[in-house]
């Protein structure tokens, strides 16, 4: 464990929460969070892996939500992953997401969760042509009614 990490699960088992830390970086940030999750894990702190899940859920952004996506799926963060498929289900994220280039990294360290994203991002796709199928509908069906009213009319 690194000297920051252990400082802070002191912090956390002498006042139930973590210390203000300010990451340098995002790698620094991720080994924090991971030594952090391995501990809770470790000891059964739950307390504690809900503190650094909810931390994390607090930092998902274009270049942190494949890194966060497979510690979720590695310590098992159902939070954190739910949040991460949900940023990565916006159409808006989803292209810069895949423009970092991370999938590929994603798909060696957590193949599973490659599926996941895919899932998602279809999920996503098919819950939009839904509502628009139905926004269709709805006009259409109004056109006809606008129709059937000026014909008898």
């Amino acid at each position: 464990m690194h000297p920051e990490s252990f400082e802070a699960l002191l912090h956390f088992m002498y006042t139930d929460s973590l210390p203000e830390m300010t990451m340098n970086s995002l790698k620094e940030g991720a080994v924090l969070a991971e030594d952090l999750l391995v501990a809770a894990g470790r000891y059964n702190l739950k307390d504690l892996k809900s503190l650094t899940e909810d931390k994390l859920c607090s930092h998902v952004g274009v270049s942190t939500v494949l890194l966060m996506l497979a510690m979720a799926e590695q310590y098992q963060c159902c939070k954190l992953k739910k949040m991460c498929l949900g940023f990565i289900g916006s159409r808006a994220n989803v292209w810069a997401i895949m423009a970092t280039n991370d999938i590929e990294n994603l798909a060696r360290s957590s193949p599973s969760s490659v599926k996941d994203v895919i899932m998602e991002i279809l999920d996503t796709r098919m819950a939009r042509s839904m509502r628009l199928i139905k926004a269709c509908f709805f006009i259409f069906c109004f056109q006809m009614l606008l129709l059937v009213l000026i014909c008898y009319s």
